[in-house]
């Protein structure tokens, strides 16, 4: 840990002097990288190095609980880099070694969390005081909300005693919480943790991963936020709370099977989730204009004719759907469907996507595919298709007749 970088002579001048301190940057920056992957990979070191390891890690983590407007300096050794702890004029960065060295703390903490069932009191104890001193610096933030499975996967207790610091969503305010929406993994604990009106409040603002967050912790539990359909409209109570519907159901048809992918373990599971929090949504007496995001389940593994019912359902809701190409395109594959017919003549009739070039070819596909069916097959509403096409504007539908 104690690092010191090889050289046959000092170096001068500071053009010199920069190279050197850059190297020494970089040798840092891999160490840390090193021991970060020793304790994800579970990793047994020999001797005494992983005793003397965390006891540096803990001598630079602890500059991170003096406040940073008091310049702090390392305290033993030689420290990895030009690191001062920070100050409130100069916020820390992701790199500094104080931060790094949290950083590994908390990873080393996941590492005996997983092996030995807890994590380390001392760990928490650094978690507590960077929280105290710093919680308001992005980098320390960042630090832990990007701790593997969660912002703070930790006892009962330091997670009551610390919950506003670890779990608050105050807009342009970094909290560990705020960190892990950007770059922590899904965790649908850390989501059900969440302030209920922050997440909701974030969601409304299109922050920075709380869409995708959300989605896959719904997916995983579609009660895990409670009811979904009061969550849905909870969501569009707010300002902006109808255009976060789009985004937030983009996200779950994004983690639903797909009709052209691989199919994983969970595929059933995810798939009847997914069809949940859809119908919830139709159920939710959402305002005009707040299902338009269905349109991004035009590639989703259901079955096509709960398909078709759902997304015609959305299309009379919200006719100007997402994707509607895409949608149109599927639709098209069902010329004996009446829902087929019904969602083809909304997305034509839309002002949003009548004036597609693709929506009306895989219409006027699906019209011709419907009219060449055996009349006691032929579904009564290519009727409604036929008359959307020509009030689009279709000429050719029309002197077809």
């Amino acid at each position: 840990m104690r690092r010191r970088l090889d050289a046959t002579a000092p170096a001068t001048g500071a053009a010199a002097s920069e190279n050197t301190s850059a190297a020494g940057s970089f040798a840092d920056q891999a160490l840390f990288d090193l021991i970060t992957t020793v304790w994800r990979t579970d990793t047994a070191l020999p001797g005494d190095q992983e005793k003397t390891i965390l006891a540096r890690l803990h001598a630079l983590a602890a500059t991170l609980a003096r406040p940073a407007s008091i310049p702090a300096s390392h305290t033993t050794g030689e420290a990895p880099g030009p690191a001062d702890g920070g100050t409130a004029a100069t916020p820390l960065l992701g790199s500094d070694p104080s931060v790094r060295a949290l950083g590994c703390l908390l990873e080393y903490a996941v590492h005996q969390a997983r092996t030995q069932g807890e994590m380390p009191a001392d760990v928490l104890q650094a978690v507590s005081g960077a929280l105290a001193a710093r919680g308001d610096q992005d980098a320390v933030a960042t630090a832990i909300g990007g701790a593997p499975a969660r912002p703070a996967p930790v006892r009962p207790a330091f997670t009551a005693a610390h919950r506003t610091a670890l779990y608050a969503l105050a807009p342009g305010r970094p909290s560990p919480a705020a960190s892990w929406l950007c770059w922590g993994a899904p965790d649908r604990e850390v989501c059900a943790a969440l302030e209920r009106a922050e997440l909701l409040a974030a969601l409304r603002d299109v922050r920075a991963g709380a869409a995708a967050h959300t989605a896959a912790a719904l997916l995983a539990d579609p009660a895990l936020l409670g009811d979904p359909a009061t969550f849905w409209a909870e969501l569009v109570a707010g300002a902006g709370g109808v255009e976060a519907t789009a985004p937030l159901l983009a996200e779950i048809a994004s983690r639903t099977p797909r009709t052209d992918g691989p199919i994983p373990p969970d595929a059933s599971g995810r798939l009847t989730a997914a069809a949940d929090l859809w119908l919830a949504a139709l159920a939710a007496g959402l305002p005009s204009g707040a299902l338009a995001g269905a349109g991004a389940f035009a590639a989703a593994g259901l079955d096509e004719d709960l398909w078709l019912s759902l997304t015609r359902a959305s299309a009379e809701h919200t006719p100007s759907l997402t994707d509607a190409d895409l949608v149109a395109e599927r639709a098209a594959r069902r010329p004996d469907s009446e829902d087929a017919l019904v969602l083809a003549a909304y997305l034509v009739d839309a002002p949003g996507t009548g004036q597609n070039a693709a929506v009306r070819r895989y219409a006027r596909a699906l019209l011709d595919a419907a009219t060449a069916l055996p009349q006691d097959e032929r579904p009564c509403e290519i009727q409604q298709l036929r008359t959307a096409l020509i009030n689009a504007g279709d000429v050719d539908t029309a002197t077809r007749g």
